[in-house]
């Protein structure tokens, strides 16, 4: 018992020990810690301005078969369609994977943004505008080494031309990083709404790009829930134009051997021109077929097409959403109390160690 209270008291010791030793020195805390203030203003006043626009939406769409089968049809035209159903749901989960996908990052630095009096595309807009000081400051501090490797490797990395889709070059690289950072989609699946964000150094620009962003998304899950309907869609269409050549041909060759043969009564004649009617009956059957399955794939591929129900619409930010200042401030004197505490603590115990190998 009298150990553990003679450990207590020691711990006690030690720790007002501690408590003295940066009382001590509390005017070199305060001096560094006011040092560090003014490195957090400094950063604060020359932190550009951030915008951010946002939309949310909700998708609505629904599991479903396409038309139907062309199986009676296939009896008589001898055509063998069999069924065709639409493509799955693309899960919101996944948008965020559309979203950076190569083809939908090039059509986002396509879009065109208001610049003075004219417009640019976004590329371009990123291309001329200048670079902010402190990111200048950072890439040649912190990130020296990562300019070093990228200058040593850089003409390997840019080899090939944008002409080539399957080619990023170095220049589309550094584009799609910054659209990485600026664009960010939330999915929310318990209660099912996508929320979109873009953030720039201009309010309009953010605005314009959020809404252009939202429309490329919807457009590429759109188009990928009704390929096969549009596909089936399109080869029924073809049918049905082909169907309807070869019966308007027949109607017309019909037609011509009644105007011709109005007073014959050979039973050869009457026979083959039987036949012709047939021809004509089965011909029109596969076309009145064919017609409806049309209508009824438009129909298909229209139910199919997903419904995006926008909860909140694109407005042009009146506030900046960074720098918060008086934030850094309060981060960068609590980073300069810590570290200046941590070399007061630190400080005699280093030069002790030092100072035992050194002897």
């Amino acid at each position: 018992m009298s150990d553990q209270l003679r450990t207590i008291e020691e711990d006690e010791i030690d720790l007002i020990e501690l408590l003295k030793k940066v009382w001590s020195s509390k005017r070199f805390i305060i001096r560094w810690t006011g040092y560090f203030i003014v490195v957090g203003l400094v950063v604060a006043l020359l932190s550009p301005k951030e915008f951010t626009a946002s939309s949310t939406f909700i998708p609505q769409t629904s599991e479903s078969k396409t038309g139907g089968s062309l199986s009676g049809l296939a009896s008589l035209a001898g055509i063998s369609l069999g069924g065709a159903t639409t493509g799955g749901e693309i899960p919101p989960t996944l948008y965020p994977q559309i979203l950076n996908s190569v083809p939908v990052k090039r059509s986002i630095l396509s879009i065109e943004v208001p610049l003075d009096q004219s417009s640019v595309s976004y590329s371009a807009y990123l291309l001329e505008k200048p670079t902010p000081i402190l990111s200048l400051v950072k890439k040649y501090t912190i990130g020296l080494p990562g300019v070093i490797l990228g200058a040593i490797r850089g003409t390997e990395a840019s080899t090939g031309t944008s002409s080539n889709p399957m080619i990023v070059t170095q220049e589309e690289k550094g584009l799609f990083e910054t659209l990485e950072a600026q664009i960010a989609l939330s999915v929310n699946e318990k209660e099912g709404f996508v929320e979109l964000s873009v953030t720039t150094d201009d309010a309009t620009v953010a605005a314009v790009l959020t809404s252009k962003v939202k429309e490329i998304l919807q457009q590429q899950i759109i188009d990928y829930k009704i390929q096969h309907g549009k596909e089936y869609l399109n080869f029924t269409q073809k049918q049905y134009n082909e169907k309807q050549k070869e019966y308007f041909a027949l109607q017309d060759e019909v037609a011509r051997a009644k105007d011709q043969n109005k007073n014959i009564i050979s039973e050869r004649y009457q026979n083959q021109f039987k036949q012709k009617e047939g021809e004509l009956l089965i011909a029109q059957s596969v076309y009145q077929e064919l017609a409806k399955q049309l209508e009824q794939a438009k129909l298909q591929v229209a139910k199919d097409t997903p419904i995006f129900s926008t909860i909140k619409p694109v407005t042009i930010p009146t506030e900046r959403s960074a720098p918060k200042r008086s934030l850094i401030l309060v981060i960068w004197a609590f980073l300069g109390f810590v570290v200046s505490v941590g070399v007061v603590l630190v400080k005699e115990p280093v030069l002790n160690i030092w100072k035992e190998i050194n002897s």
